[in-house]
């Protein structure tokens, strides 16, 4: 099955692109579900809603010198992107597979003009017929993502994580048309307010909610502290989903501090150790295992957790040290209570993985079953894939239904359909 539009055109050697075509390919029968897609801000995201007074405080994307800014409480961060312009979709593939193989080669990102469906929820819908695909999870992308981590006064940040939400609803909805499970990120910073957000949230059809990996503010966001967030989740039904990004702030600038790191990189400027340390797998396990040994499920039995974008080739370690530890921390402090069950049971029941399309998963498979595997495109970003229903390629270790089970039905369980 193929559908084709204008073929994206590269220069040579410049990295850019002539046309901002893209090109729609499908690998599946089925229609699939992909539980990482990302969506496009619009500059007025974080200001359309809020309070005058928080206006000229409030994260603002600003162009000066030909660079864009990100603005906020007095503080300034450059974006690491090209002014008016975004990485090709999946153009880093041949790139990526070279580091897997260990090339030492650099590359460059392709960059092309926009596509309107990144920002159109009605273009989008288009676009996912185009790629086959029944359902997606949608995050944020760029400015949508600071608001947690530059934003350190708390009525500050809320007056503004709501001027984003309402903004969410406005453009895009929460459940559009069933379809496009829209993921705002909440905080655990301030367990009421956060309360009255996720309210909102579920009213409207909310069904993903994305928090940040690391600890919870001083907090294990195990603790039954939190309680009243994961019961309200719980009581939805819905999903919480860690996609990567950065931990609270501090996290990254303490790892670094004492290790003699750059406290405060950009995305793209970060040290190969940090990259490995103190963003990705590293923080999102860190979560993971606070909330297993923190017996959240127990309280909650009806959570489900995905982890996005930090692939799964950690699984297989991650559960068998898990439950080694168990054994080995017997006597000490048990926040929820001892666990009723193998730390690796709750893990393979309660957590879905969505895996890099360079991982070897055969391994993993192995360890936890393709159950908790879960199809992801990283779509439009150039670290995924172009063609998101392509993943089903790197999933030859699989039977037809197995496969299956991955790239669609594994998603539409977390929804409530199948």
């Amino acid at each position: 099955m193929e559908q084709q539009q204008l073929n994206t055109e590269i220069t040579a050697g410049a990295g850019e692109l002539k046309s901002q075509y893209l090109e729609y390919k499908t690998f599946t029968e089925y229609p699939i579900f992909d539980a990482d897609q990302h969506l496009t801000e619009g500059e007025d995201c974080y200001t359309r809603h809020i309070e005058d007074k928080y206006k000229d405080r409030t994260l603002r994307v600003v162009v000066e010198g030909g660079k864009t800014l990100f603005k906020f409480d007095g503080n300034a961060r450059e974006s690491d992107g090209h002014h008016g312009k975004v990485p090709h979709p999946g153009s880093l593939k041949e790139l990526l597979k070279g580091i897997k193989k260990g090339s030492g080669e650099a590359g460059t990102y392709q960059w092309m003009e926009p596509d309107p469906a990144f920002a159109d929820a009605d273009l989008r819908l288009e676009q996912l017929d185009k790629q086959n695909i029944e359902a997606c999870m949608l995050y944020s992308t760029g400015i949508g993502l600071l608001a947690e981590h530059v934003l350190t006064d708390d009525d500050l940040f809320y007056a503004s994580s709501w001027s984003y939400l309402r903004w969410l609803e406005e453009e895009w909805g929460f459940a559009r048309a069933d379809r496009m499970f829209v993921a705002p990120i909440f905080s655990m910073r301030d367990v009421d307010r956060t309360c009255q957000q996720l309210d909102y949230f579920f009213e409207r059809g909310g069904k993903v909610v994305a928090m940040v990996p690391g600890p919870a503010y001083g907090r294990s966001p195990g603790d039954p502290y939190f309680d009243r967030i994961w019961g309200r989740i719980n009581d939805a039904h819905a999903t919480v989903s860690y996609h990567i990004n950065e931990a609270p702030p501090g996290y990254k600038a303490g790892r670094s501090r004492e290790w003699g790191e750059e406290e405060n990189p950009t995305f793209f400027t970060q040290s190969a150790w940090q990259w490995y340390w103190a963003y990705g797998d590293v923080p999102a396990q860190e979560t993971f295992s606070q909330l297993i040994y923190g017996n959240v499920f127990s309280r909650f039995p009806n959570l489900k957790i995905v982890s996005a974008e930090h692939g799964c080739e950690w699984i297989p370690l991650f559960v068998r040290k898990l439950d080694k530890m168990r054994g080995m921390g017997r006597n000490g402090r048990w926040i929820g209570g001892q666990l009723p069950e193998r730390p690796s049971k709750i893990f393979k029941r309660h957590f879905r993985v969505v895996p890099f399309w360079e991982d070897d998963m055969a391994d993993v498979i192995d360890k936890v079953g393709p159950e908790v595997l879960l199809g992801g495109s990283d779509f439009p970003h150039s670290e995924g894939l172009a063609f998101p229903s392509q993943l089903v390629d790197h999933l030859d270790m699989l039977d037809a239904s197995a496969q299956k089970l991955v790239m669609r039905d594994n998603g539409l369980a977390l929804i409530g359909r199948s």
